[in-house]
């Protein structure tokens, strides 16, 4: 064997090696699983003026991609990109519409499509890869930001499309899109039924900073604090998710499966 071979083949094993050595930490050597990806689907509805309730209020269905980085076994973080609907009837709202004539009605159906940007907070220790399955379930807390862009109404509002923005030009908005920067927040349960598996449960509300999701600008004329004079888009979604580990044990690393524990240069060293 030439000497550039032995080069080239020992910068390969140090390759392999250097995660095992750089996991050790306490006496102890784990595999690296930190990244994990997943799907997630579930359920999107508005709330605005025409809803004023955290209750799902004409639902429509939501789905999208996820990857999670796993910092500590307290705080993740995630990225996640979905798509959804949202919809909502003005006839459906016992408060009426300011500026409006009585009954007047405006419906909207649009789809939104939305990147995330979530850290998760568990209140538990939580691993989808513990060896004791004893840090397997936690509640936790998710807030972050990210961008909705939705796309044109759906629901043919003429003639009365054409009339309010004649009539009540200030408070009708008639823009065919909207998008806005969001700043996600909720709350959530992950439990991991078996190895590396995790699934969860979430509700998250997404505050824009919009008014036109539903083509009605609410133009108080005290100006009074309202917290849905801006749209918002809450979602409850279940997620499925997947995390890597890398096992690869160097040339003189290797674990004893009957004793769970791994031995290295002759020392053991405990799971």
């Amino acid at each position: 064997m030439t000497k550039t071979i032995k080069i080239y083949v020992s910068i390969i094993l140090l390759i392999f090696c250097v995660p095992s050595f750089s996991q050790e930490s306490n006496g102890l050597l784990t595999p690296v699983h930190k990244s994990e990806i997943g799907v997630a689907g579930g359920i999107s509805y508005y709330m605005g003026d025409f809803n004023e309730s955290v209750v799902p209020y004409m639902i429509n269905p939501m789905a999208g991609l996820l990857y999670r980085h796993n910092f500590t076994k307290y705080i993740n973080v995630r990225i996640q990109a979905s798509a959804g609907m949202v919809k909502g009837d003005s006839r459906k709202y016992e408060g009426g519409l300011q500026g409006f004539p009585q009954g007047a009605g405006i419906g909207f159906k649009r789809n939104f499509y939305t990147v995330d940007a979530f850290a998760e907070f568990n209140f538990f220790p939580f691993s989808s890869v513990d060896p004791k399955r004893q840090q397997i379930f936690t509640p936790f807390l998710i807030v972050g930001a990210g961008y909705m862009y939705f796309d044109k109404n759906k629901i043919n509002n003429e003639p009365y499309m054409s009339n309010a923005i004649k009539t009540y030009p200030m408070l009708y908005d008639s823009l065919k899109t909207a998008s806005s920067v969001t700043v996600p927040m909720g709350f959530g349960f992950k439990f991991s039924p078996v190895n590396q598996w995790t699934i969860g449960i979430e509700c998250v509300f997404h505050k824009t900073n919009t008014d036109k999701i539903d083509y009605y600008i609410n133009r108080s004329e005290n100006n009074s604090f309202n917290i849905f004079n801006k749209d918002w888009v809450s979602t409850v979604l279940f997620t499925v998710s997947y995390r890597f580990v890398d096992q690869m044990p160097c040339a003189t690393y290797k674990t004893n499966k009957s004793t769970k524990k791994r031995y290295y240069k002759g020392i053991n060293k405990e799971l």
